[in-house]
């Protein structure tokens, strides 16, 4: 009985076990969402006064537009100059209609400066309890860094804490931009500059670069992750999507080596032969490349791994030496990308 039923149960087993996928699935592209005409949805505390401000400068633009072009354009027909004899009737000013026009703007573009200085005030000073991650910009991607030495290439943060970016650029002018948490900052290299933010609906979202940067800027972007807080472990969790190394789950090599190139190669390196900012990756794993110096080295495991930590070392005839050093991933990132490097034919 016991060998009859262990040999029944284990094609069904067979059956529900699935190999790891070789490569990465397909992933939706990053969106923002949108929520009412003008505005994408707000997904952060700071949002309602960032909104509120919004709000109040657009609709008094809108009153004072209608309240003063309309009786200009009735004036202007009305006491149109009929003939070059017509004469102009004598007009005095009126004192109580001056002051009117002059007290209730200026009082509103007070109570207009105060709403706006009052967001951008909030916005400027973090909470003491503010969870910090290093923000590195550089051409073209975004690298984020974790109290506990994590570094990923998408930015997931707890729902409902509050989050400190320390924000720092490798080399120009960068501006991290997150429209659903209406929060903007530049990103300056040698100086350290800051945001914060409480996030509230959990799900993805994008970040951009604000600030142009060269012919990679418009992609610049990554996604937030926003992820309910809970044990590290506990499927869903932000604990444990930092303990997977920014992913929800752990994946195969080449599956992690096709994430690492999307996050990080992508703009310099084509899988098609197009020559962009750096070689193709199009066959390039055993190819034998002419180096700036005059020598040849075939592409192998040891030169990949060499390039990544060492980039300006060996540099290909022909191209810039301005690839960055990634020496932030970890060897199982490296492993990845050698991986997905060979099946690039």
């Amino acid at each position: 009985m016991s060998q009859q039923g262990s040999s029944s149960a284990q094609p069904a087993a067979a059956q529900t076990a699935a190999p790891a996928p070789a490569q990465a699935p397909a992933e939706a592209p990053i969106t923002i969402q949108e929520e009412g005409f003008w505005l994408p949805r707000a997904g952060s505390t700071y949002a309602a006064d960032s909104d509120a401000a919004w709000n109040l400068n657009l609709y008094a633009s809108i009153f004072f537009f209608f309240i003063v072009i309309i009786p200009m354009g009735y004036f202007a027909v009305k006491y149109k100059r009929k003939s070059d004899d017509e004469k102009t009737s004598p007009i005095d000013h009126h004192l109580g209609l001056e002051v009117f026009w002059t007290a209730i703007p200026t009082m509103l573009l007070m109570y207009m400066f105060w709403v706006g200085f009052k967001a951008y005030a909030n916005s400027q000073i973090a909470p003491n309890d503010a969870y910090e991650i290093k923000v590195t910009g550089q051409m073209f991607n975004w690298t984020f860094e974790y109290p506990d030495g994590t570094v990923t290439t998408e930015l997931g943060v707890p729902k409902d804490k509050n989050v400190k970016l320390i924000l720092s650029s490798k080399d120009v002018i960068h501006a991290f931009f997150v429209p659903e948490f209406r929060l903007k900052q530049d990103v300056v290299p040698s100086l350290y500059t800051t945001m914060w933010f409480n996030a509230t609906i959990e799900g993805e979202t994008a970040v951009e670069c604000a600030e142009y940067c060269g012919d990679g800027h418009s992609r610049m972007l990554t996604k937030v992750l926003v992820l309910p807080s809970g044990e590290k472990g506990k499927a869903g969790t932000f604990e444990t999507w930092l303990d997977n190394g920014g992913m929800k789950t752990p994946l195969p090599p080449v599956a992690l080596g096709q994430k690492r190139y999307t996050s990080l190669c992508s703009s310099c390196h084509s899988i098609d032969g197009t020559r962009i900012q750096g070689p193709t990756f199009q066959g390039v794993f055993g190819r034998t490349e002419k180096l700036s110096d005059g020598s040849s080295i075939v592409v192998d495991e040891n030169y990949i791994r060499d390039s990544i930590a060492n980039p300006q070392a060996k540099i290909v005839d022909g191209y810039p030496a301005t690839m960055p050093t990634f020496s932030y991933l970890k060897p199982n990132d490296i492993d990845g990308i050698i991986a997905f490097l060979k099946e690039q034919k």
